[in-house]
């Protein structure tokens, strides 16, 4: 037994420690079909593993049988003596232990080459395909408690496959409610831990009866909320659950975890804060608005076939969201065929985990921002098109563009209320700030995955082929702090986007200044 457990997590560790290199999984689904083929190969290689082991088992349980056989009626015999005196006898038993047990029996299970093969098959799948490691679960769980908290999704709709009010045939087991209670205490998340420790201690006891070593599960489950109690400041109800556990089972772990919460202090139940933005980002994320007055006319959509000369016969199909700053969603622009090729073009790139810019442009990955990108030039036929329709559209001079940046979100997906421009240590190679976004949805979003502004009382559903346009500076050339935005978490789906942004180098006569600044909109607005 020691030695087949030795053997799973040999071949397992070898994968994990291959894997490790092999970049991030749950911040992108693109990425994640990857570890779908993975688990495909596995299956395909454990299956004929097995087949392999099974057939030379078969062989030794014949050949052990047959020798069995053979040994038992020599030593039913009354003189063995006179039995091993007989020279085909002695031959045989000789034959056996020399030549036989060796060739058939123990160099096979030395060798077992069928293990071998297995173990380099499994090295490289895991050096081309790369293999999830431990932060990768952590991540997808945190991803989920990021889903939870923004949406307000209830801990047992989860693990009853209820998500957001729509049931999915995808409900959780209680191992896989512990796991994340485990993972989430590890994250120091205690409050979320202690909700999928409640909910897998509801599900096994009433699969108890059909759960072996179900009293063990039980008193494990407990032992950690006993711990989530302690560390949110609850030392009375923490010792309740240890208690429970040793009255049935004096001798289990629970006394050491005692000894070790006795021996510190207990922690502080201290009422989460958030940033200021959070609570209108949870309401836009959920499609909910605050009531404000209108002024004027209600915005409408409507086609604009004037701006340019490409538009004449296909007008654009303009639908304003926001009136000063101007926030515009033009939808049509893209069809599924330009975006497949939009999407081709991204597969010829390395998709890498996104980050956030700092000083000078220095990157930091953060979980703020959980997405995968890459960036497109405009030099394929497709990408010559996208770089015609943003300079139709906006105006600007594509001189300016940077490369268009393709991102997929992944696991609860996201990224946090933050403006584009960057005011203040712009990189070097920035000829002024990025005066404008042009973003297109290049998938639709079962649930979720909403852009929204947080200062501006606006929510736009991701929808396929649209472009949203709006302007990050003034006319003055100072920032707009208005346009402060986010990218709601992903609930269901795949969200697929494509960002174009423009400097303001290149611009000067194509969104000329007024003749006064007109900076003071948005000084109200800064934090």
């Amino acid at each position: 037994m020691l030695e087949r457990h030795s053997l799973y997590f040999g071949i397992f560790q070898l994968i994990i420690w291959v894997g490790v290199a092999n970049g991030e999984f749950y911040s992108s689904v693109d990425s994640m079909q990857d570890l779908a083929q993975v688990e495909e190969e596995l299956l395909n290689a454990t299956r004929s593993y097995l087949e392999s082991q099974q057939k030379q088992l078969d062989f030794y349980r014949r050949y052990v049988e047959q020798i069995k056989r053979e040994h038992e009626w020599a030593t039913s015999q009354l003189k063995l003596d006179e039995y091993l005196g007989h020279p085909l006898h002695a031959l045989r038993l000789l034959k056996r232990l020399v030549r036989d047990w060796d060739a058939l029996i123990f160099e096979p299970i030395v060798a077992n080459d069928a293990r071998e093969k297995f173990r380099a098959f499994v090295e490289v799948l895991s050096r081309d395909l790369g293999y999830p490691d431990q932060s990768e679960l952590q991540g997808a769980i945190k991803g989920l408690a990021r889903q939870q908290k923004v949406y307000n999704l209830p801990t047992s709709d989860l693990a009853d496959g209820i998500i957001n009010g729509f049931p999915y045939e995808s409900d959780l087991q209680w191992r896989e409610c512990y796991e994340i209670g485990v993972q989430l205490f590890d994250l120091k998340e205690y409050k979320k831990s202690l909700e999928w420790l409640q909910v897998a201690l509801i599900l096994l006891q009433s699969s108890s009866r059909t759960e072996k070593d179900a009293d063990h599960y039980v008193a494990d489950i407990r032992e950690y909320a006993s711990m989530a109690n302690y560390e949110l400041g609850n030392p009375k109800k923490a010792g309740r659950l240890l208690n429970q556990i040793l009255d049935k089972q004096p001798t289990h772990s629970a006394q050491q975890t005692r000894k070790y919460l006795e021996s510190r202090e207990p922690g502080k139940n201290v009422r989460e804060t958030n940033p200021s933005w959070f609570a209108n980002y949870t309401r836009l994320c959920q499609g909910r608005r605050l009531p404000e007055e209108r002024s004027g006319n209600p915005l409408k959509c409507y086609l604009d076939g004037k701006r340019h000369a490409y538009f004449t016969l296909a007008p654009l199909q303009v639908e304003p969201v926001h009136l000063d700053p101007d926030i515009n969603v033009y939808h049509g622009m893209l069809s599924s065929k330009h975006i497949q090729s939009i999407f081709e073009e991204a597969d010829k790139e390395e998709m890498v985990r996104s980050a956030v810019a700092g000083d000078g442009g220095a990157r930091t990955v953060k979980d703020l921002r959980v997405s995968q990108q890459t960036w497109l030039d405009y030099k394929s036929p497709v990408m010559k098109s996208v770089g015609r329709i943003i300079e139709f559209v906006s105006g600007f001079d594509m001189a300016g563009a940077e490369f268009m940046q393709v991102a997929n979100y992944g696991v609860g997906g996201q990224y946090e209320p933050h403006p584009d421009y960057f005011e203040v240590n712009l990189p070097e190679e920035f000829i002024g700030d990025r005066i404008s976004t042009s973003m297109f949805y290049l998938s639709d979003v079962e649930q979720g995955g909403y852009t929204v502004f947080t200062k501006l009382n606006v929510f736009l559903p991701p929808v396929k082929g649209a472009l949203v346009m709006w302007h990050n500076l003034h006319r003055s050339l100072d920032v707009d702090a208005r346009t402060l935005h986010a990218g709601c978490p992903v609930i269901v789906g795949s969200k697929r986007i494509g960002n174009i942004w423009m400097h303001s180098g290149y611009q000067e006569f194509r969104r000329p200044c007024g003749l006064t600044s007109d900076s003071y909109k948005s000084v109200g607005y800064r934090d």
